[in-house]
C-alpha cells in the first residue's frame, strides 16, 4: 500500500505530505484546488518523469517521494525483479524518490540507490493501478486481458507449462536452424571436398616416397660420372696388369698361410687376411652389379620427374610434405562423413519438433477451451456489475482471435500462430450504447465509462488481482444519485482487498470513505498553493453536507449527510468481509 506521498513544487502544490490509509480513501475538494494533481504526482513518480511545465512557477526543482509497504505477493515479484538488476530488497518497504530540475536531468532513486526508468516501469504493475487519464491503465493494455482471464479461469498452471514447452520448442527450432545452416554450407563444400579427397587418393602416395625419388633422380643425373668412378675402382680392385688389389691380396694371403703352417703364431693373422680377401671379393661383385645397374632407360628418369612434379603440386595445395598431405586427406574424409551426420541430426531435430508441436497444439486447444468457458462466466459477472452501476446498456464481451501461421501449431485441424501464452489472442470488447458495435476497450473515448467498466471488471474478478493500490480518478463523471451510491458500494467492497484511492465529486461515494481527504487552495503573496487535509468525523460530515447542498449548508443538508453516512455504515457492517463474486470463478 501507499504509506506516504511527499510532493514539493509540483504544479500549484508547494509542499504537502499525504498519508492515505487502508481501505477506501476518497479525495474531494473544490474545482481547481488540485484533487487530480495529487494523482498526477503519483503518475509522474511512477513514470520517473516530471515535465518542466509541471514544476511550480518561480522554482527550479520539483521533488516527489512515495513510500510503499509491500504485500507478500508484490514483495516476491519486486524482489525477483530487482535481483535481476543487482539490487536487493531488504524489507517490505519501498521508497521511490524523483528529483527533477528545470531543463536538467532527473534523479530517480529506489531505497536510496539509483534506478533506471525502465526498471521502474517494470515495478509499477506490482505497486499501483491508476484508472483515469493515465498511461498506467492496465486494462487499456490488451496484453493484460489474457492475464486477467487466465487468473479468472485458473489456467495459470497450464499456461506456465505451455510456456515452458514453447521455450523448449524455440530452442529446438533454433538448433535446427543452425544445423540446417551448417548443412547447407557443408553440402556446398561437399563436391569440393570430394574432389580434394579423390585427387589425393588417386596419387597413391607413400611416406618416404619423395625422398626415395629425389635420391634416384640424383643418381640418374650423375650416371656418366658414376660409371667413370666405378671403372676406376674396378681397375684398382681386380683389373690392371697384375690383376689389381684382389690378386695382390690373394698372393699375400697364400704367403701368410704358408708362414702359419710353419709358425702357428700367425694363424689368426692368416685367417683375418683370408676373411679380408673374401670381403673384398664380395665388394667387387657389388660394385660390378652396381655398374651393370647404371644402364638406365631415359624414360625412367622422365617418369621420376613426372612423379615428383605431381607430389610437389599436391604439396602446394595440401601440405608441405607427404605426411601432411595424408593428414589433410584424413581430415577431409572426416568432414565428408560429418555431412551425412548433419542430415541425420536434421531429421532427428525435425522429428522432435513435430512431436512437440503436436503436444503443444493439444495443450493450446485444451487451454483455449477452458478460457472460453471462463470467458462466458466473466462476461455474465461483468454484465451484472455494470447493471449495478447503472450501465446496463453496456455490453461486455471477451473477444477471441487466432492467426493462421504455416509455421505454427496444429490445433483442431488448423495451423495457428502461437506465443508463450498459447494460440489465443484475447481482448476485451464493449458496446457502450444500444445499436453500437462492439469495439476494443481501449477505443472508448469517455474516461468515466472506461473507469466504471474497469471497476466492474475489477469487482467481478477482485480476488484475482494482487495489485496492492488502485486509484480511480473521477470515476463518477456523469454519475449521480442512486448510481453514485452503488458506485460507492462497489468501490468500498473492492477496497477490502486493496488500498483504494478515489478522486470524487459525489457525496454518495465519499460517504463510504474509510479515510476522507479534502483538497483546497489558498493565496499568499499572489501565489496559489494547494493543501490536502485528512478530515475527522465532524469534517467528514461537514464536507458531505457541502457536497450535497453547496456552500449554503444548514441543518437539512447536515441531516441528509447523516443519512448518507448511516446508510453507508449499515452497508459496511452487513457486507461480507471479502469481495463477492456473482458467479463461481470457473466451476472448478
Amino acid at each position: 500500500m501507499l504509506v506516504e506521498l511527499r510532493v514539493k513544487n509540483f504544479g500549484i502544490i508547494e509542499d504537502i505530505t499525504w498519508s492515505p490509509g487502508e481501505g477506501l480513501n476518497v479525495i474531494t475538494g473544490e474545482t481547481g484546488a488540485g484533487k487530480s494533481l495529487v494523482i498526477d504526482a503519483v503518475e509522474s513518480l511512477l513514470s520517473g518523469r516530471i515535465g518542466d511545465e509541471q514544476i511550480r512557477h518561480q522554482t527550479n526543482e520539483a521533488t516527489l517521494e512515495g513510500i510503499f509497504y509491500l504485500n507478500p505477493a508484490s514483495r516476491l515479484k519486486i524482489a525477483a525483479l530487482l535481483a535481476e538488476n543487482g539490487q536487493e530488497l531488504e524489507d517490505d518497504t519501498l521508497i521511490i524518490r524523483l528529483e527533477s530540475k528545470l531543463a536538467g536531468r532527473s534523479v530517480l532513486r529506489l531505497n536510496g540507490s539509483a534506478i533506471s526508468r525502465s526498471v521502474l516501469s517494470r515495478l509499477c504493475p506490482y505497486l499501483i493501478d491508476i484508472h483515469g487519464q493515465s498511461e498506467h491503465l492496465s486494462l487499456l493494455n490488451k496484453s493484460f486481458h489474457l492475464d486477467m482471464l487466465d487468473g479468472y479461469a485458473h489456467t495459470t498452471t497450464q499456461r506456465t507449462e505451455f510456456a515452458r514447452l514453447a521455450n523448449e520448442l524455440t530452442s529446438l527450432q533454433r538448433q535446427l536452424s543452425e544445423q540446417e545452416k551448417i548443412n547447407r554450407e557443408a553440402v556446398r563444400q561437399q563436391e569440393f571436398l570430394r574432389f580434394q579427397a579423390d585427387e589425393i587418393e588417386a596419387a597413391n602416395l607413400a611416406e618416404g616416397e619423395e625422398e626415395s625419388l629425389l635420391s634416384k633422380r640424383q643418381v640418374m643425373a650423375s650416371t656418366e660420372k658414376l660409371k667413370t668412378l666405378v671403372h676406376q675402382s674396378l681397375e684398382h680392385l681386380c683389373s690392371g696388369q697384375n690383376g689389381g688389389a684382389l690378386a695382390d691380396l690373394n698372393q699375400a694371403m697364400q704367403s701368410i698361410r704358408k708362414i702359419a703352417e710353419i709358425d702357428p703364431a700367425l694363424k689368426n693373422t692368416a685367417d683375418e687376411v683370408e676373411n679380408t680377401y673374401f670381403i673384398l671379393e664380395e665388394s667387387i661383385r657389388l660394385v660390378q652389379s652396381y655398374n651393370r645397374g647404371l644402364d638406365f632407360n631415359p624414360s625412367e628418369l622422365e617418369d621420376i620427374e613426372n612423379r615428383l612434379a605431381l607430389i610437389h603440386s599436391l604439396e602446394r595445395k595440401y601440405g608441405r610434405d607427404i605426411p601432411q598431405i595424408l593428414a589433410f586427406l584424413a581430415k577431409t574424409k572426416t568432414e565428408l562423413d560429418n555431412i551425412g551426420h548433419f542430415a541425420q541430426n536434421i531429421d532427428r531435430l525435425g522429428g522432435a519438433i513435430t512431436d512437440l508441436k503436436s503436444r503443444l497444439g493439444d495443450m493450446a486447444s485444451s487451454l483455449s477451451a477452458l478460457r472460453k468457458e471462463a470467458a462466458q462466466k466473466l462476461e455474465k459477472a461483468v454484465q451484472t456489475e455494470l447493471s449495478d452501476l447503472n450501465m446496463g446498456q453496456v455490453i461486455f464481451k471477451v473477444n477471441f482471435q487466432t492467426q493462421a501461421d504455416e509455421n505454427g501449431l496444429p490445433v483442431d485441424g488448423q495451423i495457428l500462430g502461437f506465443s508463450s501464452s498459447g494460440t489465443d489472442l484475447v481482448e476485451f470488447f464493449v458496446s457502450t450504447n444500444p445499436g453500437e458495435p462492439l469495439r476494443p476497450l481501449n477505443k472508448i473515448a469517455s474516461t468515466g465509462e472506461i473507469s466504471r467498466i474497469t471497476l466492474a471488471l475489477k469487482s467481478a474478478a477482485s480476488r484475482l488481482d494482487d495489485i496492492p493500490v488502485m486509484i480511480f480518478d473521477e470515476i463518477d463523471i456523469g454519475v449521480g444519485g442512486r448510481s453514485g451510491d452503488m458506485l460507492g458500494r462497489k468501490l468500498w467492497k473492492l477496497s477490502q482487498g486493496h488500498q483504494l484511492i478515489s478522486v470524487s465529486h459525489l457525496p454518495q461515494i465519499a460517504a463510504y470513505a474509510d479515510h476522507h481527504f479534502y483538497v483546497s487552495k489558498t493565496e499568499f503573496n499572489g501565489r496559489i498553493n494547494s493543501h490536502i487535509e485528512h478530515l475527522n468525523t465532524e469534517g467528514h460530515l461537514a464536507e458531505l453536507s457541502v457536497m450535497l447542498s453547496g456552500n449554503q449548508t444548514g441543518e437539512k443538508s447536515l441531516e441528509n449527510a447523516r443519512e448518507l453516512l448511516k446508510k453507508a455504515s449499515i452497508f459496511k457492517e452487513t457486507s461480507p468481509e471479502q469481495p463477492e463474486l456473482n458467479i463461481p470463478l470457473s466451476g472448478r
